[in-house]
């Protein structure tokens, strides 16, 4: 069977079972186990095995359970509860100053854990009831909190870096800081957003009132910033350590793991039965993350075995098409896949397929790592399986609809989009920190 005849029925088996609700790490490694078998016979599975032991074993993606662990102790230690108290005072007597301060909040939190559940679900308990008790659109209110949380996806450490970085065979700490200036780029579109449209129409976030202005003591202001300190030192102590050459990735998110564990600990907060409930999250995501790694993996050896990869590089090559149009479908691919599959299971799908086209076409691998990165945070807020869209209907006040949510995301989607345009523009926002930093 032709390799055009091939693609239509891979994908379009995989999309059919994703579909039907077929989780995605066996909707992939299915199809790919059936059509190598058809294809190749009974080798095909000692095939299959063979191509995937030599990257699963790859040591960076050791870390990955590293950051989970961190990011889930420090969603049971309670550090959002002291993010959320100093924004709260120094951001809360401005037009959106809540809002503001949550997007802050939840960059400080992506720059700790790596992951956006952590942000999303800690203000979404705290800042979202709080932002609508004061009169704030809901939407907008959401809105910040499904965005900020996101940021967990780009800044480091950010395990979709850690990921592309192994597939890419790109310094992790180059991805890392890849992902610096873009993710500070829609943190400021973020606040402007909503400090602009808030300037327009007080309405949508009033500021604290005078009343509750007054009852803020200066030791309440102390207190609060001592127990930003703590995320802060802790932030440094990872990314440290990793860019000073003191450590490699993997020990790095040891540290991290270690240092948020720590701090749990000093604020007494971290009980045992928080620690077991970590663990077994850990467990579960380093589980996910490794299973669709593992069927993404297969399916790509499927699809580079028929010359798939070879059929999309000549189709996208001989377009006739500029490089910039060129990136922008690939672009667009990925957005779409975004909608309807995981993130993790898209890199590794689609990197082996568009990144030998990426340098064909005379583009920077860190460059397209970071196009990637960003382009698939947006997948977090679009319709209909974006993640956070879910994380924070699990803690939502009552009342709150999906539908609420859904009418929550465009604008911000449209900032991320904003984000990118600007990154593809300016290819320097991406790559002169790394670049800076290793000298390359």
């Amino acid at each position: 069977m032709e390799a055009g005849t091939l693609t239509v029925l891979l994908f379009g088996s995989l999309f059919f079972l994703i579909f039907l609700g077929v989780p995605l790490a066996f909707a992939i490694g299915s199809v790919a186990i059936v059509v190598g078998f058809f294809e190749w016979g009974p080798m095909a599975l000692h095939l299959l095995s063979g191509h995937v032991k030599s990257a699963i074993f790859n040591y960076t993606l050791v870390s990955i359970p590293f950051f989970m662990l961190m990011a889930n102790v420090l969603g049971k230690a309670g550090i959002a509860n002291d993010l959320y108290a100093a924004i709260h005072m120094l951001f809360g007597p401005l037009r959106g100053g809540l809002a503001v301060g949550t997007i802050l909040a939840c960059t400080l939190i992506a720059a700790m854990s790596g992951v956006s559940a952590v942000g999303v679900l800690a203000m979404g308990t705290l800042a979202l009831p709080a932002m609508l008790a004061r009169g704030y659109d809901k939407h907008m209110a959401m809105g910040t909190i499904l965005a900020g949380g996101a940021l967990g996806q780009l800044i480091p450490p950010s395990v979709l870096g850690i990921v592309y970085s192994g597939l890419a065979n790109v310094s992790i700490g180059q991805v890392f800081l890849s992902g610096v200036m873009p993710g500070l780029l829609l943190v400021g579109l973020f606040c402007v957003y909503v400090l602009v449209r808030c300037y327009l129409n007080p309405e949508v976030g009033p500021a604290l009132s005078l009343e509750e202005r007054s009852k803020i003591t200066a030791q309440d202001r102390w207190r609060a910033a001592i127990g930003v300190i703590p995320p802060i030192l802790l932030v440094l102590a990872v990314l440290g350590v990793l860019f000073l050459g003191i450590a490699g990735p993997t020990e790095a998110a040891a540290v991290g793991a270690a240092g948020a564990i720590l701090i749990g600990l000093l604020r007494r907060n971290l009980r045992w039965a928080d620690m077991t409930e970590a663990l077994r999250e850990t467990l579960k995501s380093t589980s996910m993350v490794l299973w669709i790694a593992l069927s993404s993996l297969m399916f790509v050896s499927v699809y580079t075995g028929i010359g798939g990869d070879k059929l999309v590089r000549s189709l996208l090559v001989g377009l006739d098409l500029g490089p910039g149009l060129v990136m922008g479908i690939m672009m667009v691919i990925i957005f779409v896949l975004g909608t309807i599959m995981d993130p993790v299971g898209i890199i590794f799908l689609t990197t082996p397929i568009f990144l030998p086209i990426v340098v064909a076409l005379g583009f920077d691998p860190l460059w397209y790592g970071g196009m990637l990165i960003i382009n698939l945070e947006m997948s977090y807020l679009t319709p209909p399986f974006g993640y956070n869209l879910f994380y924070l209907k699990s803690v939502a006040p009552p009342g709150i609809t999906m539908g609420d949510l859904y009418r929550s995301t465009p604008e911000f989607v449209a900032l991320q989009a904003l984000g990118l345009v600007i990154c593809a523009v300016f290819p320097s926002i991406i790559t002169w920190l790394p670049r800076h930093v290793f000298g390359t």
